[in-house]
């Protein structure tokens, strides 16, 4: 079976990704501003050409088309002349491009258009509420309502404005206007190009501003994260010592003194009589209790002669407590490497007495599967792997750090072996639980040995 090559899981955030991120959320709001004054800017141009193509239209309705009627309805009269010559002059800048007038039947009565003049088209809904209501109307459309297909000159499209004519001796009329869409959009560029700098070059201000004191805060953060690791690692160092201490003390003290009472209470069996044979067995059953509970003892401490060739029968020990809780454990620990780096066997044994700790005392599991195990990412990179899956409630991440209490700390030991080319990760199981694998390179690297003389 081939591995892939382990990676390190669950990296400090380093002060380049604290600072990428503040970069890249300043950048982010920085288009979603941009974006959002160009969307305001092309509606407040909209909104502003709209209300000036009304009150044109209202101008020319009441100071220069009103005047002239209702004599400018005979073609040849001198108000129709009048009236043509002073439209005229407002079609030349391209920005109004044709007026009507309409009765409520649909007629056009007079059109800047000679040709329109006279002809009744279905009437626009605009030009009713004009006449019935004095509404005074705008909107955007691609076509006149006269159908004029090249009436636009940029064909980008057209403002349409029904406005009323006054009251009086005169029919009810519309007057309809078109303008030309294209004068929005260059006041929307004009609009755009005040607008951006107003609102970007106060946030670009802020984020240089902000820039020095964000590199300042997130490597202080990060110099006390060091200081602070670094502080527990040592505190850890120092405990890890005091446990070996304890545990080799246990190994060659209590537990041989009790292993060679046991010796004796055997040698001296036959020459006890019978009815005496019952306290030996007894004081024998008891002697042994007495080495098993000190023999798990000294394994939660740190079995003091740990090394590769006892690294699966060390993995298989730590189960014992788990059985005594009920716990059906199922251990396959394969042999490793006698060369295995001694910082690797360490690692891994604090790896799986921490993870079944855990199990142990939160995860409420039944079932526990432990896998020690060789594997290769390829001929130059043999790895081993530590498996321990189990179906309880679930992984907590608030007890992945147990410094507090006195114990080494998954997160800790994840930070570890990644400095050791390894990695650490936490999964859900696949019967709902939690699936914890430690990955650590099988050979021996300067990193690992350098960490290793330094612990």
């Amino acid at each position: 079976m081939r591995a892939s090559r382990p990676q390190g899981v669950g990296r400090h955030i380093t002060v380049r990704r604290q600072l990428l991120i503040f970069f890249t959320v300043a950048a982010v709001t920085l288009c979603v501003l941009g974006f959002g004054a160009i969307v305001a800017s092309r509606s407040v141009a909209q909104h502003q050409a709209f209300g000036d193509a009304e009150r044109m239209t209202s101008r020319l309705a009441d100071y220069v088309v009103a005047p002239l009627l209702p004599m400018a309805f005979e073609t040849r009269s001198d108000q129709r002349r009048d009236l043509d010559l002073a439209i005229a002059d407002r079609l030349r800048d391209g920005y109004l491009v044709e007026l009507l007038a309409w009765d409520r039947t649909g007629k056009v009565l007079w059109a800047s258009d000679p040709d329109d003049v006279g002809r009744t088209f279905t009437v626009p809904d605009e030009v009713l509420a004009a006449i019935d209501g004095g509404v005074v109307s705008s909107d955007f459309t691609q076509a006149a309502e006269v159908g004029h297909p090249g009436l636009s000159p940029s064909n980008e499209g057209l403002v349409e404005v029904y406005v009323p004519f006054p009251d009086g001796e005169h029919p009810a009329l519309a007057l309809e206007a078109y303008f030309d869409y294209a004068r929005v959009n260059a006041t929307a560029d004009l609009i755009l190009r005040q607008m951006l700098p107003l609102v970007l070059i106060p946030l670009l201000l802020l984020q240089i501003i902000q820039v020095p004191i964000a590199i300042s805060l997130a490597r202080r953060v990060r110099r006390q994260q060091v200081e602070r690791s670094a502080l527990l690692e040592r505190t850890l160092i120092v405990s890890e010592q005091e446990r070996i201490r304890i545990a080799a003390d246990l190994h060659d003290g209590p537990i041989q003194d009790l292993a060679g009472i046991g010796y004796g209470l055997g040698a001296v069996t036959r020459a006890v009589p019978a009815e005496h044979q019952a306290l030996l067995e007894t004081m024998q059953d008891t002697t042994q209790q007495a080495i098993e509970s000190l023999r798990r003892m000294m394994i939660d401490l740190y079995p003091p002669d740990l090394g590769a060739a006892q690294l699966p029968q060390t993995i298989a020990d730590l189960a014992i407590p788990l059985r005594a809780r009920g716990i059906l454990v199922d251990v396959s620990a394969q042999s490793v490497p006698e060369d295995l780096a001694g910082q690797v066997v360490t690692t891994l044994f604090r790896v799986g007495r921490e993870v079944l700790a855990n199990v142990a005392e939160h995860a409420r599991a039944t079932q526990v599967r432990v896998v020690l195990k060789m594997e290769t990412v390829d001929e130059h990179h043999p790895v081993v792997r530590l498996d321990i899956i189990d179906n309880g409630i679930g992984i907590d991440h608030g007890r992945l750090d147990r410094r507090a209490e006195g114990h080494l700390g998954l997160r800790l030991l994840r930070d570890r072996l990644f400095e050791q080319g390894g990695s650490l990760t936490f999964v859900v199981g696949p019967d709902g639980g939690t699936a914890v694998s430690a990955v650590l390179p099988a050979t021996r690297s300067p990193l690992i040995d350098a960490h290793a003389s330094s612990s």
